[in-house]
């Protein structure tokens, strides 16, 4: 079963984890603490908090929930990593699986041995290894990454590029004024930029080098074509050993569903953890509320005293009803008598003495539990006083004594 842990950490703490032996999922939230879940139990966990420092280790897979204005350090993951909305610093040491990074301020990586994905960042980027695939999307800062041994695909870079690949490399250059990109790839190299783009380029291939949709068209075998186009504020290099292919293209104009689909991704990565989370309040509200429902209770009193209760006031209540039907039908009886006097006077002759009225019939039972009795009864459990089971117990009380009168 699930462990959690919440303790209070102000809005901007910082986080130092030591080494996570498992997988790690880490999200920002809103509020001034954090919380800790692992999957088997405490004996799993460490953590210590001293000076608005939290240092955790774990030798499973962990959740945690943190202020977004947190400053995280995490030194070592075993497993995969996964990591959102950080408005602070991020500083990974080593990530042995898979690493995904997803609307965070800035990051700070130091080697990376699965894939590595990097959407919606609004500072710097930089990791210096990763051993596997890599795709940079929307990110405003500058992208620095030493080496990447799988391919490498660039997607809306704001700010400068340096990249080195020892696959293949797609790359969407906005060459923005100032800006400077530098790539290189082992493999080969397709790189789009704005057709009005202006810049100073260079480019240098083993392979062929081809630029289109830039104004005259340039095609070489291999070698360095260099070439400027006004205006000259920004900078492009790109270097392959394979082929070199720069294309002007039609600036997009950027709408809401460019981000639903990344947002989408994660979402569905991340619905099992969501729904873990939903369950585990839902857990706690409904022991939350069965102990204010005891509460009420204990005042009350136990379940027989309550039905003692029920009982005196729907008896109470009936009497003075029966006693009320009695008066009127004597006054109905006394009215009726009165007026066959009457007539019979008027006949000319005297009423025969009164036969003596028979003696009332006995009672009929009355059924266990009346309808107002239950009526009582469903009230109360409408209003959260009893719960269904108390009910049953309070009706199964109702139908004793009266049997037993």
């Amino acid at each position: 079963m699930d462990a959690m842990h919440v303790m209070q950490s102000g809005l901007a703490p910082t986080l130092i984890l030591r080494c996570i032996e498992g997988n790690l999922t880490l999200n920002g939230w809103d509020r001034p603490e954090v919380q800790v879940r692992v999957r088997d139990g405490n004996d799993t966990l460490t953590v210590e908090q001293q000076d608005g420092v939290i240092v955790i280790n774990c030798e499973e897979d962990l959740w945690l929930q943190v202020p977004v204005q947190s400053s995280i350090t995490v030194d070592a993951v075993e497993g995969n990593a996964s990591f959102s909305l950080l408005l602070n610093s991020l500083t990974i040491g080593a990530v042995e699986g898979n690493a995904v990074v997803h609307s965070v301020n800035t990051l700070t990586a130091n080697q990376i041995e699965g894939n590595f994905a990097a959407h919606l960042m609004a500072g710097d980027l930089r990791v210096d290894v990763i051993e596997g695939n890599a795709q940079i999307a929307k990110v405003a800062g500058a992208v620095w990454l030493g080496q990447v041994e799988g391919n490498l695909v660039l997607n809306e870079i704001g700010g400068s590029i340096e990249a080195a690949a020892e696959g293949n490399v797609k790359a969407q250059a906005l060459l923005a004024a100032g800006q400077q990109c530098s790539i290189r790839a082992e493999g080969g190299i397709t790189c789009e930029i704005p057709r009005g783009a202006g810049g100073v380029f260079s480019l240098k291939a083993e392979g062929h080098i081809r630029v289109r949709g830039l104004g005259e068209e340039r095609s070489m075998k291999h070698g360095v074509l260099d070439f400027e186009r006004e205006p000259a504020h920004a900078r492009l290099t790109l270097e392959a050993e394979g082929n070199i292919l720069l294309q002007g293209v039609q600036p997009h104009s950027f709408t809401e569903a460019d981000f639903a689909g990344p947002i989408a991704e994660e979402m569905a990565m991340r619905s099992v953890e969501i729904t873990q989370q939903i369950t585990a309040q839902i857990e706690a509200q409904v022991v939350e509320l069965s102990r204010q429902l005891d509460d009420k209770l204990s005042r009350l009193g136990t379940n027989e005293e309550l039905a003692t209760s029920i009982q005196e006031k729907v008896q109470a209540a009936m009497r003075r009803a029966e006693e009320k039907l009695a008066e009127a039908m004597r006054k109905v009886e006394q009215r009726a008598q009165e007026s066959e006097s009457r007539r019979r006077k008027s006949a000319g002759w005297a009423a025969p003495p009164a036969a003596p009225l028979p003696p009332a019939p006995a009672k009929p039972k009355r059924p266990p539990a009346t309808d107002e009795e239950r009526m009582l009864i469903l009230r109360m459990v409408e209003q959260g006083k009893i719960s269904v089971e108390q009910a049953e117990k309070l009706f199964a009380a109702l139908n004793g004594a009266k049997q037993e009168r």
